[in-house]
C-alpha cells in the first residue's frame, strides 16, 4: 500500500478477468518508476504476457495466514481465559 512509482505489479487474475491458461496475458497495474503520474490511478490497466520482463514490471509478496493459525490463537485464549476462573 502508497508504494505508487515503484513498479507495475503483476496481479494474478489474467487482463480478462477469467484464468483459463497460464500463457495468457496477467493484467499489471500501478506505475513504474520512470512513468507519469496519470499512471498511478488505480483505474489504469495494463496487460502483458507471463514471459515478458523489464525493469518497470514486478511483483509484492504478501503473507495470508492460514487458518489454523487463527484457530490456534482462539484455542490459547479459551485456555487463559478457563485458567484465569480457575485462580
Amino acid at each position: 500500500m502508497a508504494q505508487g512509482g515503484n513498479v507495475m505489479e503483476w496481479i494474478e487474475t489474467a487482463f480478462d478477468g477469467v484464468n483459463t491458461t497460464t500463457g495468457e496475458n496477467r493484467e499489471t497495474r500501478d506505475g513504474p518508476w520512470d512513468g507519469i503520474s496519470v499512471y498511478l490511478e488505480s483505474s489504469v490497466r495494463n496487460s502483458s504476457t507471463p514471459t515478458h520482463e523489464n525493469s518497470r514490471i514486478g511483483f509484492r509478496v504478501a503473507s495470508v495466514p492460514e487458518p489454523s493459525a487463527g484457530a490456534l490463537l482462539l484455542v490459547g485464549m479459551a485456555a487463559l481465559l478457563k485458567r484465569r476462573k480457575r485462580n
